[in-house]
């Protein structure tokens, strides 16, 4: 396949979808909040901790609490 069949023909055309593109990204970034499909406890967080050195952090997935029994 060549690519001149994919460049665009009018000048300046190219750096104005860029930019919008940008633009909206940005938007939707502004828009949105980070934790939004999160459900945290804020109010009553559970905190688990381990030895340093532990990597505790990576088994924390499989991890059950008490109320889940």
């Amino acid at each position: 396949m060549r690519l001149e069949r994919f460049r665009v023909k009018t000048p300046g055309t190219g750096a104005m979808l860029a930019r919008c593109l940008l633009s909206f990204c940005g938007l939707l970034l502004s828009v949105s909040r980070p934790g939004e499909a999160f459900n945290l406890d804020v109010e009553n967080p559970s905190v688990y901790t381990g030895p340093n050195g532990s990597y505790f952090g990576y088994s924390v997935d499989f991890y059950l609490a008490d109320s889940a029994r």
